[in-house]
């Protein structure tokens, strides 16, 4: 699936040019993890993609750097979003890691306050505003976004 602006890129070439910083994407829906990663990729932010909260914190171990924001859905199999906000939070190198919640959940946005979210989505969200919310999660981190 094409992004626009973005030519033929795969997801593999985005993550290498992050002009953007990197974002980690924890999506249990395939297609949603896909779309995100591919329309952040295209705005120029490397993209790292985990299907669950295990999957992200492997992926947070493996990268010398952190990420500039973290793309948390809430409900899925194995670690849910509340498991691994909390791990994240009970770990050093990954504290200060803004986190934008973007969730189905009717409370998204008591949740995401109890988690300590910067910013929270409700789920169907529009791709701007997930652009919008992750720029600024970035920003608040002191990345160039």
């Amino acid at each position: 699936m094409p992004v626009p602006g973005a030519g033929r890129k795969s997801l593999a070439d985005m993550a290498t040019e992050a002009p953007g910083g990197d974002v980690l994407i924890v999506e249990d829906d395939p297609a949603l993890r896909e779309v995100y990663g591919e329309v952040l990729g295209g705005e120029g932010f490397g993209i790292r993609l985990a299907a669950d909260g295990r999957q992200a914190l492997a992926l947070l171990d493996a990268e010398p750097e952190p990420p500039c924001a973290i793309v948390l859905d809430l409900r899925m199999p194995g670690m849910n979003g509340w498991e691994f906000a909390d791990r994240l939070r009970d770990t050093a190198r990954w504290q200060d890691v803004p986190i934008v919640v973007v969730a189905a959940h009717y409370l998204v946005a008591d949740e995401a306050g109890r988690i300590g979210a910067a910013s929270w989505l409700q789920k169907p969200v529009t791709l701007d505003r997930l652009v919008a919310a992750v720029r600024g999660a970035c920003t608040s981190l002191g990345g160039v976004a």
